[in-house]
């Protein structure tokens, strides 16, 4: 059988060591996706293929591939993915109401429309069920071998809110550089943690996006065509950066605004008297022309 050459993209650290393909719910779609792990060291990398639609193509030594698409690894924490399992799995009718379940029977409960062995892997990552255990749940042990756990809503929030704040050093590179420019100073108290909310919540699914966001004065506005944009309180002048594609929109109708303020009466006097003289260089330019 013939194997398709593909290229992918992988952190360094992981170059070399075998990874184990897993299909697990994206936390913020609940679709399956991608990934893939390294069960030594326990990292979780998503997979993302980057399609470029016939444009490029890859040459290398002696081969070529005419589909210049390339299937990218980033890392992820494994506590996104936890976060999807765990609401789905205790989430009650209400929309604030969780209800304890048995960690173990998570494993029998959850196949529905997933990979069996894939969640039975994940789930087997020791340290990161742990880490899992500790700040996004409550957990009660019930007997020597049974424990039930739930969703604590205020822990879930904490740990979201850590992403948004990370020290100058692990900012991503865009933020950083987005902030040093200057682009948002000024505008906005804790701007840097907006922009990272807004990131973050890219991989969340509606119901913690907008109460992370909400954590940050930010709303969802389901605006007309469907189509959802965030929203921040005061200050009015405060435009969402590298971490929104509507930004440079938003700038622009801003712009737009301020330059169709209807003019005061003043303004018009003035404007109509500058309209009806005459420029002192032309009165000069006819004055030397004259014998």
């Amino acid at each position: 059988m013939e194997c398709k050459r593909k290229v992918v993209l992988a952190p360094r650290q992981q170059s070399g060591k075998a990874l184990q393909q897993l299909r697990l719910p994206n936390p913020r779609t609940s679709e399956l996706g991608s990934y893939y792990v390294d069960v030594e060291a326990e990292t979780i990398l998503e997979a993302v293929r980057v399609d470029m639609k016939g444009r490029r193509s890859w040459l290398a030594g002696d081969w070529a591939i005419s589909d210049g698409s390339a299937t990218v690894l980033s890392a992820v924490d494994p506590l996104f993915v936890y976060l999807g399992l765990l609401t789905r799995a205790t989430m009650s009718s209400g929309d604030s109401e969780w209800r304890f379940v048995d960690i173990d029977n998570m494993l029998l409960e959850s196949h529905a429309g997933m990979d069996a062995e894939s969640v039975r892997v994940f789930f087997g990552l020791p340290s990161a069920r742990a880490r899992a255990l500790e700040t996004l749940c409550v957990v009660r042990r019930v007997s020597s071998d049974t424990v039930v756990v739930k969703i604590d809503a205020d822990k879930v929030v904490a740990w979201l809110r850590r992403k948004c704040e990370p020290s100058g050093d692990l900012l991503p590179p865009a933020v950083a550089s987005l902030l040093a420019g200057g682009a948002v100073g000024g505008q906005a108290a804790g701007a840097g943690a907006r922009e990272m909310a807004l990131l973050v919540s890219e991989y969340l699914s509606e119901y913690w996006a907008t109460r992370l966001l909400a954590e940050y004065g930010g709303s969802v506005d389901n605006g007309g065509g469907g189509e959802k944009t965030v929203v921040f309180d005061a200050p009015e002048s405060y435009v969402q950066g590298v971490a929104s594609s509507k930004a440079p929109v938003r700038q622009q109708q801003q712009q737009q605004q301020q330059q169709e303020k209807p003019k005061t009466a003043k303004e018009k006097q003035l404007e109509k008297a500058a309209k009806k003289s005459k420029s002192i260089t032309s009165f000069f330019q006819k004055k030397a022309a004259a014998p």
